[in-house]
C-alpha cells in the first residue's frame, strides 16, 4: 500500500500538492472499509495528526461517523494542538503553556474528558481548583479557552462552548525603583551586570533584549542603540513588539558600552560573563537581586523594574509620551500611559494651576 499504510499520503492535482487521509479499517461487523478524504489541514504534520486520530478512533469504535469523532482533551493537546498550534507562539509562550498544561494540572483535570463535554461547569471547576492553591486562575482559564477555540477552528468540535467570562485582569500600576536606587545599583555593579543594568534603564530593554544585544547594535557614530533581537526561552527572535526600535544613547550608557565593546567583534554579545557566555535569564535575575542585598537595598526590585523606571522617570520629567512609547516598543499609548502615575503632589499642583488661572477671590 506504500504511503497509504501510514494513513495519509500526498498526490498532485493540477500541479498542486494535496494531502489525503487514506487508510483501511474493520467496521463493527468485521468487514473491511476504506476511508479517504482530503486532510483538513494541508500540511504533512496536519495530515499525520488527523490520520492518527481517525485510525485510533476506527480501531476503538469500528466506525468513523463524524458525530462520534471527538478526541479527549489530552489527546487533542498532545496531538493537533502541540503539532499545529503551539509552533505559532513565541518560544517563551510555548514554555509557559506547557507548564500550565502539564505541570499545573489542566491536562490532568481534563485528561479523559471528550472536548465537546467541556463547558461552563468544567470551566468553573478548573477555576476552583486553581484558587485552592491561592493562585490567580486567569492564565489557566485563558489557556483552556485557547485550546477549545483552536479545536473549534480545526473542526474537531462542532461548536465553541459558552463559557463564563474571564476574571478581571489584575491591573497594577508598573512600580519602578526611584532614581537613587538605580544610581546605587549602577555604581556598585561591574562587568556584564553593569552593562545589563545600563541597557535596561537607559535603553528600556527587557531582559531577553539585554541578553541578545550585540556590539553591532551600538552605533556610536549616530549615538543610537538599536534593539533588534531578543531571547525567548533559549531562542533568539524579534523583540516582543515584533519590530526593531532605536533609542538615542544617553551619555552614561555610551561610556559603559564603549568599555563593553572593547576588543569584541561586531557579532559578539554586549553582555557576556568572564567565559564569554551569555548569562541565562535566571542568572541575570539572581545577580541583580544579590547586588541589591550587598548594597543594602530592601525590599529588592526585579530586573524588569529597571525598564519601568525608564518609562516612569521620563514621563515624570515631562518627556513626550509618544516618544516614550516608541522607545519602549509599545503597540499603543494605552500601555505607555500606565507610567503616568498620579500622586497627591500632582493633584495639589493641578489645583494650584486652576487657582492661578481663575484668579484670587476678593
Amino acid at each position: 500500500m506504500g504511503e497509504r499504510s501510514k494513513g495519509y499520503r500526498k498526490e498532485i492535482r493540477d500541479g498542486n500538492v494535496h494531502w489525503i487521509i487514506d487508510f483501511r479499517y474493520r467496521d463493527k461487523q468485521g468487514g473491511s472499509k476504506r476511508f479517504r478524504r482530503d486532510a483538513r489541514v494541508q500540511t504533512s504534520a496536519g495530515a499525520r495528526a488527523e490520520a492518527d486520530r481517525l485510525k485510533l478512533h476506527a480501531v476503538e469504535h469500528g466506525t468513523l461517523e463524524p458525530t462520534a469523532i471527538v478526541p479527549t482533551f489530552e489527546a487533542f493537546v498532545r496531538g493537533q494542538f502541540s503539532e499545529l498550534v503551539m509552533p505559532g507562539f513565541r518560544p517563551a509562550t510555548q514554555e509557559r503553556y506547557r507548564r500550565l498544561l502539564f505541570q499545573e494540572g489542566i491536562v490532568e483535570q481534563f485528561a479523559r474528558t471528550p472536548l465537546d463535554e467541556i463547558g461552563a461547569v468544567e470551566y468553573r471547576a478548573l477555576a476552583a481548583r486553581v484558587l485552592e492553591r491561592n493562585v490567580d486562575p486567569r492564565p489557566h482559564l485563558a489557556l483552556l479557552r485557547t485550546v477549545l477555540r483552536e479545536a473549534y477552528e480545526l473542526e474537531v468540535i462542532r461548536q465553541m462552548p459558552r463559557l463564563p467570562r474571564l476574571p478581571p485582569k489584575q491591573r497594577k500600576l508598573p512600580s519602578a525603583p526611584p532614581l537613587d536606587i538605580v544610581r546605587a545599583t549602577l555604581s556598585a555593579s561591574t562587568g556584564w551586570l553593569r552593562t545589563a543594568i545600563a541597557l535596561a534603564y537607559f535603553a528600556s530593554q527587557r531582559s531577553g533584549e539585554v541578553r541578545a544585544a550585540r556590539v553591532m547594535d551600538a552605533d556610536f557614530n549616530s549615538r543610537t542603540l538599536n534593539t533588534c533581537k531578543a531571547f525567548s526561552a533559549e531562542s533568539v527572535i524579534t523583540p516582543k513588539s515584533g519590530h526593531e526600535r532605536a533609542v538615542p544613547m544617553a551619555a552614561p550608557l555610551r561610556a559603559i558600552l564603549e568599555d563593553a565593546t572593547r576588543g569584541k567583534k561586531p557579532t559578539d554579545r554586549l553582555v557576556t560573563d568572564d567565559g564569554g557566555q551569555t548569562p541565562s535569564r535566571q542568572h541575570l535575575y539572581k545577580a541583580f537581586i544579590a547586588l541589591q542585598k550587598r548594597v543594602g537595598i530592601s525590599p529588592q526590585w526585579s530586573f524588569h523594574k529597571l525598564r519601568h523606571a525608564f518609562g516612569t522617570h521620563l514621563v515624570q520629567l515631562g518627556a513626550n509620551i509618544e516618544a516614550v512609547r516608541e522607545m519602549m516598543g509599545h503597540a499603543d499609548l494605552a500601555m505607555t500611559s500606565r507610567y503616568l502615575h498620579v500622586t497627591s503632589g500632582d493633584k495639589r499642583t493641578a489645583i494650584g494651576l486652576l487657582e492661578g488661572n481663575y484668579g484670587e477671590t476678593a
